[in-house]
């Protein structure tokens, strides 16, 4: 067995560890369970590799930070900063092997500017002014990231590009579904969703970062 798989289901486990904290409360203390998962990916993808990508070191710790940020008090703002980071990084390592056609940008502005604009729109009358510009900073890279990521799987559908694409499309639902909780309801289901979308999408990335 590789060493790597022990920290794979390690990560599974944290995950369903974290949706369970959302229903069970009571159970679990999620203010516990919460940080563990990325230091599990950072040690997973550590064990994976020979030669470390260092941008994609930092933009872990990056979103990592993000969510300590995210979980304190009165912190949102430099929580949005890291997790823009962490996503620029993304955007950085994946123009690094980037192939892309001009034919395949018409392709993909259209459908990708649907998917970015349309939640944008529909929930920027509820954005606290005072974090507006956080928020459009974070979710540009995303829009990006997922832009990007669309492209390399048009123009070259490999397994890896697929892990790529899946990332940024889990990145996209994870967002909308965010938006949905923080400024719309507060549904037990949406957060665990959430939960869910939030790791595999930083899961997907990893595994098209080792990808051969």
């Amino acid at each position: 067995m590789s060493k790597q798989n022990p920290l794979t289901y390690l990560f599974v486990f944290l995950s369903i560890l974290n949706a369970f904290g959302i229903i069970y409360p009571e159970i679990i203390d999620k203010n516990y369970v919460t940080f563990l998962p990325f230091p599990t990916l950072i040690l997973l993808y550590l064990s994976s590799v020979k030669k470390v990508n260092v941008l994609y070191i930092i933009s872990l710790i990056s979103t990592f930070l993000g969510i300590v940020f995210f979980h304190a008090e009165s912190y949102f703002k430099p929580s949005l900063i890291f997790y823009g980071i962490g996503v620029c990084l993304y955007v950085i390592i994946s123009l690094k092997t980037a192939v892309i056609s001009m034919k395949s940008i018409f392709t993909a502005t259209i459908p990708c500017l649907i998917v970015y604009l349309v939640p944008l729109f529909y929930y920027s009358d509820a954005v606290p002014v005072k974090i507006f510009n956080y928020i459009m900073f974070y979710v540009f890279f995303i829009g990006l990231f997922f832009f990007i990521s669309t492209l390399m799987y048009i123009n070259q559908r490999s397994t890896k590009n697929l892990w790529l694409l899946s990332s940024g499309i889990v990145f996209v639902i994870s967002t909308i579904l965010n938006g949905y909780i923080l400024f719309d309801t507060y549904l037990v289901i949406i957060r665990v969703a959430i939960v869910f979308t939030f790791l595999f999408m930083h899961y997907a990335m990893y595994r098209y970062v080792t990808a051969k």
